[in-house]
């Protein structure tokens, strides 16, 4: 078994979970009983038991995201272990491919983004606080605890990207709270009484009260802040000169901006408009929950710590039923009450009983997910032929999972399994780069908090001589440029355009140095230490600037434990690469394979306008939950004419080795068919792909014709 366990997924563990064995398989048994009383009600017939290979499939893509490899299902396809499907789910979610695949989920639930909102290290250390909380299995009332009342730095809390998300817009964040958290939609009621529900606009301010003074903003440096006051106090500097020294602090504070998030002591009031007779408008309001059991504030009470605490309660009448749903939905393609953010006092389940069950065994489990997942997916049900795409109101008593097609990030993420040879591995370079820049920023504002203030003071005051002076020199070349762009003079004008980077650039330097040896004057033992950290052998101003710049991370920098290079040696080998240049173009592909062929979820997330990922259906994550399944012609299109479909199918990707691997054209059938459907191809297909390929004979791309066939076919883009 181990050995089968070290095939099917490298150096993981069985899953462990808080609910003993016993107690699992008899909560499993009580599922699929209160699923057969709902059969029975509704004189339904539960539909019949799957096979290994479409398991197999069902399981991957429920619970990592992808298909399985040629190896693995090869391998579980040939165990005789009777309990085998048991283990697969236990290895899988054991694995780090469960974690790409719920972080794909959970960011489009929380809107989680690379780029475009705030500081992008504020923005990746959210998503790296994402991606562990799944690696750790954090209870999701933990969870939901953490981010809900974060605060702090971004370096120092990645849970904070949850308000830094939403920043300046606290009624939306308390809108997007209770709609992920309680299932309840309340944006109505931010500008008038909810015309479907019971919430009144007064309720809802009380409700946002609680966290409408999480304050996202620029890292509050105490000694940046202690300069500040010193700049106003002194009497003796002309304007200019103080506002060009708060130039030169906010200069040298820039990477520092959108990486702080704090509680202020602002009240909450009412709007100017507002116009119903309970109140007055801009009168303040108090906090107050909307629903459930009370809460009460003492005067110095942490609001966003207390309303965290009433959310996740387990007597909050809507926490644990949302979740449930929630994972729910993802084993089964429907939740039991749908739509799952409309919860209203009228809301039943499709089967109570069972909703009911659900929500004892979620709180028993302390919120375990993988717990919970494991009990959904190792039910019979789980392993039961599909229901057919169920319609839009109608009920569904779940005899099977819902046939459903794959999300944008599980057609890609297939895709990858058919390219890289290490689909689950981590993308280095980002990871390394995203790594590199906190501590960067935590460098940086290490430095401006323990140097002492009248050393900054000093800084900031030699460079504004400097700003003053190159302010002039930027004045005088933009005049010049704009002469030159009025004269149409484009080469003038890019010349002028490069003198104003290099000024910008020489400006920049000129901060760093005047910061640097600032820091290098002080008596701070700490501080000391810093910059023996930061400078190594370089100048000081580029030491110094390393910390306000991006950081740059190549791929030649890998580390050997990252790519096992004997392995790689070893798929050269089977590649038929033997000369040493093709060798050493073959490592360089690896070694960058990451960049491109990476899981959705180590990649831009989401992806850019154009990515496969995107034409797919990949949410935006302007709002919650916004992916589409929908199929288009720009899908097939790209299926059929893109670059992309190239390196699956040929070159050195892990479909095309394979396939060159067997000898036979009936072998290579097998391949492909494992491949890419998960099973053997059936005596009917072997004979009509046997007559088809003897009518490409002779055509050097007759398997990459059909591998593209096959991929553009129902069968693979969903989920049977």
């Amino acid at each position: 078994m181990k050995a089968f366990l070290l095939t099917l997924l490298p150096g993981l563990t069985l899953l462990t979970t808080s609910l003993p064995a016993a107690e699992m398989t008899a909560a499993t048994r009580r599922i699929d009983e209160l699923l057969a009383r709902g059969w029975e009600k509704h004189h339904l017939q539960p539909h019949a038991p799957v096979g290994d290979e479409v398991f197999l499939r069902r399981a991957y893509l429920t619970v990592v995201g992808r298909i399985p490899t040629l190896d693995e299902a090869r391998s579980f396809l040939a165990w005789q272990e009777p309990t085998k499907r048991e283990k697969l789910i236990d290895s899988l979610l054991a694995s780090e491919g469960y974690v790409h695949h719920f972080f794909n989920y959970w960011a489009d639930v929380f809107r989680a983004q690379s780029q475009g909102v705030a500081d992008s290290t504020t923005a990746q250390n959210y998503l790296n606080y994402l991606r562990q909380a799944l690696r750790d299995n954090k209870p999701y009332d933990q969870l939901a605890r953490e981010l809900v009342s974060s605060e702090g730095a971004c370096f120092e809390n990645g849970a904070i990207g949850y308000y830094m998300r939403d920043r300046g817009m606290p009624l939306d964040n308390l809108s997007n709270t209770t709609r992920i958290f309680l299932g309840t939609r309340m944006e109505c009621a931010q500008c008038h009484d909810h015309p479907f529900d019971k919430w009144t606009q007064k309720q809802f301010y009380e409700m946002a009260a609680f966290t409408h003074n999480m304050t996202a903003s620029a890292y509050r440096s105490p000694g940046a802040e202690e300069v500040q006051k010193l700049i106003r106090q002194d009497k003796s500097l002309d304007k200019e000169t103080q506002d060009l020294m708060r130039q030169a602090i906010t200069e040298v504070t820039r990477p520092l901006r959108d990486t702080w998030v704090k509680q202020n002591k602002a009240a909450l009031r009412l709007p100017h408009d507002y116009k119903y007779p309970d109140a007055k408008p801009k009168d303040v309001v108090q906090a107050s929950v909307m629903f459930g059991k009370p809460v009460s504030l003492t005067k110095d009470a942490n609001q966003a710590k207390v309303f965290s605490a009433w959310l996740t309660a387990r007597d909050n009448p809507r926490f644990t039923t949302v979740i449930v749903n929630r994972l729910w939905k993802k084993v089964f393609g429907l939740g039991l009450i749908e739509p799952l953010d409309e919860l209203m006092d009228g809301s039943v389940a499709a089967n109570p009983e069972l909703e009911a069950f659900l929500e004892r065994q979620m709180v028993s489990m302390k919120y375990d997910m993988k717990a919970f997942l494991k009990m959904l997916l190792t039910t019979q049900t789980f392993a039961r032929v599909s229901l057919p795409e169920v319609g839009m109101g109608e009920p569904c008593y779940f005899q099977g999972p819902v046939f459903r097609r794959m999300s944008a990030e599980q057609a890609w993420d297939s895709l990858v399994t058919l390219v890289n040879p290490e689909p689950d591995s981590i993308n280095w370079t980002a990871r390394e780069r995203e790594k590199r820049e906190l501590d960067n920023r935590r460098q940086l504002a290490g430095l401006l908090d323990l140097t002492e203030a009248p050393l900054l003071f000093e800084a900031s005051e030699r460079v504004a001589v400097a700003m003053r002076e190159q302010n002039k020199e930027f004045d005088q070349l933009r005049k010049e440029l704009d002469v030159a762009r009025a004269q149409e003079d484009k080469d003038k004008a890019k010349e002028i355009q490069r003198r104003l980077g290099e000024s910008q650039r020489i400006l920049r330097q000129t901060v760093s140095r005047c910061f640097y040896e600032a820091a290098q004057k002080s008596n701070n033992k700490e501080v000391q230490a810093k910059l023996a950290e930061v400078g190594g052998d370089g100048p000081m101003e580029m030491a110094m600037m390393s910390l306000m710049e991006s950081a740059r991370v190549d791929a030649s920098d890998m580390p050997g434990e990252v790519m096992d290079l004997q392995q790689v040696q070893a798929d050269a080998k089977r590649l038929g690469i033997q000369d040493q240049k093709t060798l050493k173009s073959y490592v360089t592909y690896r070694k960058n394979l990451h960049q491109t062929w990476s899981r959705a979820a180590e990649l831009t997330s989401p992806a850019p306008r154009g990515h496969f990922l995107r034409e797919y259906g990949q949410s935006d994550r302007d709002v919650i939950e916004n992916s589409s399944d929908e199929a288009s012609v720009p899908q097939a299109l790209a299926m059929m004419n893109s670059s992309l479909v190239s390196q699956i199918t040929g070159g050195w990707s892990v479909l095309s080795m394979n396939l060159r691997q067997a000898k036979t054209d009936e072998e290579k059938l097998e391949v492909l068919y494992l491949s890419i459907f998960s099973r053997l191809p059936t005596e009917h297909e072997r004979d009509v792909m046997s007559q088809r390929l003897e009518s490409y004979a002779g055509r050097q791309t007759r398997w990459e014709d059909v591998a593209l066939a096959a991929l553009s076919t129902q069968q693979f883009l969903f989920v049977k």
